[in-house]
């Protein structure tokens, strides 16, 4: 793949940046999801939520370290439960409002995608897909949590990994690769799509 890839069929609609909307992102883990959002959000001067770190905050309540394993047992466990309790639980804890726009990190599972396109309508939801090679993966993570490739493999056995692999990367409006341009330039990307769309 190479830097972007526009998908077509993920949504029918049009958004403008001159209108609320929310853009959304998922990814394998190490993709460098949550460095893209913070930018757009930041550039864009929008609210960012984040499922991961909701969960974090869950974990912490618990009085449980945040491991990738139990922030992973967590997550699956408020989306098995109630999906939309989590999804509504991520976008108040953000300090989101309906109506506003918002940029939305770390979908997991395509259930919450479409819970989410619910909530947050009428505005459009624009999902972005981003990926990485996986040593790129690999190296961000070890990086930032000390999680070297066998613990990814392992990592990328969890139930909430799987519709990451094979089912999110087809719902995306816009897939990216992280290894082919800038966090600027993909930002830049990402808000030249919202500007394009009719």
């Amino acid at each position: 793949m190479g830097c972007c890839q526009v998908c077509d069929g993920a949504i029918g609609f049009g958004v403008q940046m001159n209108r609320p909307v929310a853009v959304a992102f998922g990814g394998r883990l190490g993709a460098g999801k949550s460095s893209i959002s913070t930018a757009l959000a930041e550039d864009l001067g929008w609210k960012r939520v984040s499922f991961g770190d909701f969960v974090r905050s869950v974990a912490g309540t618990r009085g449980m370290q945040p491991s990738r394993q139990v922030l992973q047992d967590i997550g699956a466990e408020l989306e098995s439960e109630d999906a939309f309790a989590f999804c509504r639980n991520v976008l108040k804890a953000g300090g989101w409002y309906p109506g506003e726009s918002v940029v939305i990190d770390g979908i997991r599972h395509a259930r919450v995608l479409n819970i989410l396109r619910e909530l947050v309508a009428p505005v459009p939801l624009f999902f972005v897909f981003l990926d990485a090679e996986n040593r790129s993966r690999e190296q961000r993570l070890y990086q930032r949590d000390s999680i070297d490739a066998e613990s990814l493999g392992v990592a990328e056995l969890h139930s909430t990994e799987r519709d990451v692999i094979s089912v999110l990367p087809n719902l995306a409006d816009l897939r990216l690769s992280n290894d082919h341009g800038s966090e600027a330039e993909l930002v830049q990307h990402i808000e030249n799509e919202l500007q394009m769309r009719p």
